[in-house]
C-alpha cells in the first residue's frame, strides 16, 4: 500500500482522502477511527487514487519535504521536524530544529516560507545597517519576496527587493546581495563604474557572486 500521512481530528465526522500536487497522500479521519477502518477506506479508494496519480503524472517517490530534512539557516544547518495535526500551523526554532505543525504539506510549506520571510527581513535590516554607511546610501524601502529568477533587485525609487531564499545560503552570500543592491543606489546599471563601487565595498565580491550563481540552479524548498 502506498505510504500516507494520517491526520486525526476530534472535530471531523467523516473520512477524507487528499492527494497533493506532488503525489503525497493524506487521510483525514475522526479521532476515534480504528486503523482497520482506515485501511478498508484506502482499499475502497484505490481506483480513485490510481486515476488521480495518473492524471497528475506523478510516479510514487519519496517526498523531499519530510520530517528529518536538513535545511539551512544562513551558516547553520537546521533539521525539519514535521508534524501533521489539526489546528493552526506553527513554526518554532529549537536547538537546531525547526519544529513545524500543520494540517498538511501545503500548509506546512506555507508556514515554513512565512517563517523564513520574517527571518530574512530581520537579517536584511541588520546587514543594511552595517553596509549602508560603507556604500553611502540607504534604501527607502525593503521588500522580501519569492522571486523565481532573482536573488535581489533595486528599483529606480530606491526600493530593494530580496529573495527570502537567501536565508538558505551562507551569510557571506546574503551580504553580497545586500552590498550589490545598495551599490545600485549609486550606479543603477552593471557598467564598470558599478563593479568598481562594489569592489570598494566588498573586494572579494567576484568569488561570492560566482558561488551564489552556482547555488541558484539547485536551490529550492
Amino acid at each position: 500500500m502506498r505510504a500516507y500521512a494520517l491526520v486525526r481530528s476530534r472535530k471531523r465526522r467523516t473520512l477524507c482522502l487528499q492527494i497533493s500536487p506532488s503525489g503525497a497522500l493524506r487521510v483525514l479521519v475522526p479521532a476515534a477511527t480504528r486503523q482497520a477502518d482506515v485501511e478498508a477506506f484506502l482499499k475502497a479508494k484505490t481506483p480513485w487514487i490510481e486515476r488521480t496519480l495518473k492524471r497528475l503524472g506523478e510516479a510514487p517517490r519519496p517526498d523531499p519535504f519530510a520530517d528529518g530534512l536538513t535545511l539551512r539557516h544562513l551558516d547553520e544547518p537546521i533539521v525539519l521536524r514535521l508534524q501533521y495535526r489539526a489546528g493552526p500551523p506553527s513554526v518554532r526554532r529549537d536547538d537546531g530544529m525547526l519544529r513545524v505543525a500543520a494540517t498538511d504539506e501545503e500548509a506546512a510549506r506555507a508556514a515554513v516560507e512565512l517563517w523564513y520571510r520574517e527571518a530574512a527581513r530581520h537579517h536584511a535590516l541588520a546587514r543594511i545597517i552595517y553596509f549602508a554607511p560603507l556604500v553611502g546610501r540607504t534604501p527607502k524601502q525593503i521588500r522580501i519576496g519569492g522571486q523565481k529568477t532573482r536573488w535581489g533587485s533595486c528599483s529606480a525609487r530606491g526600493t530593494i527587493s530580496l529573495n527570502w531564499r537567501l536565508m538558505l545560503v551562507p551569510a557571506a552570500l546574503f551580504d553580497y546581495v545586500i552590498a550589490h543592491e545598495l551599490c545600485h543606489l549609486i550606479a543603477p546599471h552593471h557598467k564598470p563604474s558599478f563593479w568598481r563601487e562594489l569592489a570598494r565595498v566588498m573586494p572579494d565580491y567576484e568569488a561570492r557572486r560566482l558561488t551564489l550563481r552556482d547555488l541558484g540552479a539547485s536551490l529550492s524548498l
